[in-house]
């Protein structure tokens, strides 16, 4: 297929409407138009082929899927709501017929799921497969939640599971997954599995869920002062959300892992693995106590995992590396 019938292909599949989006695919730029009383949030996100994922391990409908929910993370983070989103899709030309719309049939899904219309981006020839993301998220009243904005006497909590990710990627790294390629249906990749536990593993790696419910609830309510989603694993993240308030982190007794994750990787693994896409929030120690008794049960479990505390004396933050993920540190 050409480009301009790709771009035909893209305009022709139904979305649903919303009211920010003024103008969407078609045009040189989208037209967005949120509200006076609301804030306007923008990220943008790439996956690259054989960094971020293995084609010879991932059903294209699958990787269109994991292209939105990763960028709505970082939503999440801010306490924003989805409002729109942009698309950016290098393919060598032997993709654009079933592994194009296959990625596309799974990208608007999640589009439709989390109201997100896709409203333009860019098309382009290359030797390798290259997903960017760009979303638009509103926070209808009041201020977005930053990671900078924690206190001292903060209680930290974790929404969401950390380490099933990495053990999922453990997990496809020791077997043979070659044939996940032409699986796209969730109960198959399940019986490929083989339990329920590696399931949630292979599960949180392909298919993670952005925990935009449980960060508006959060920020709507009064409870989170800073807030960062965990995309690199949950030691960097938290020193990240400590340093950016100049504030250091400490843990409680123990950091929660899901039980028997350790028998799948080691806890070092787990905890900087990355690509958990959990959620950190700072929340006033006096309001511990009220988000223990008004937390809906509807949203994803949260889990008390230290405090944050002054900074040193000398004036140090703990600024040695954390392990984690790093595009460009230098690798053994």
């Amino acid at each position: 297929m050409t480009e301009s019938e790709l771009i035909r292909w893209i305009r022709n599949q139904k979305q649903d409407e919303s009211p920010f989006v003024l103008k969407g695919v078609g045009d040189d730029c989208a037209v967005l138009d949120p509200s006076p009383q609301s804030r306007l949030v923008v990220s943008t996100d790439v996956l690259v082929e054989r960094v971020h994922f293995r084609r010879r391990w991932m059903h294209p409908y699958l990787l269109g899927r994991k292209a939105l929910l990763v960028n709505l993370s970082d939503l999440a983070a801010m306490g924003a709501l989805p409002s729109a989103c942009l698309l950016t899709l290098t393919l060598p030309s032997d993709l654009t017929g079933g592994f194009f719309r296959a990625f596309m049939d799974g990208f608007l899904e999640e589009v439709r799921r989390w109201k997100t219309p896709l409203v333009g981006g860019d098309l382009s020839r290359g030797s390798s497969v290259h997903v960017g993301v760009t979303v638009w998220g509103h926070v209808e009243s009041g201020e977005p939640v930053y990671r900078s904005t924690a206190a001292e006497g903060d209680a930290v909590v974790l929404v969401g599971d950390v380490g099933l990710s990495a053990a999922g990627l453990n997990l496809l790294k020791r077997e043979d997954p070659t044939e996940l390629a032409d699986i796209r249906k969730e109960a198959e990749l399940a019986a490929w599995a083989g339990d329920a536990f590696r399931w949630r593993c292979l599960k949180a790696h392909f298919l993670p869920t952005p925990q935009i419910q449980a960060g508006d609830w959060l920020r709507r309510n009064g409870f989170a002062s800073a807030m960062i989603d965990v995309s690199d694993g949950l030691t960097i993240d938290l020193r990240r959300l400590a340093g950016d308030s100049r504030l250091r982190f400490e843990p409680g007794p123990r950091i929660p892992l899901e039980p028997g994750l350790t028998d799948h990787i080691s806890k070092e693994a787990a905890l900087a693995g990355g690509e958990d896409y959990a959620l950190l929030a700072a929340i006033p120690g006096d309001r511990l106590e009220r988000l223990r008794n008004e937390y809906p049960g509807h949203l994803p479990e949260w889990r008390h995992l230290g405090s944050l505390r002054q900074a040193d004396a000398d004036g140090s933050m703990e600024t040695d590396p954390a392990p984690g993920f790093d595009h460009f540190a230098r690798r053994p």
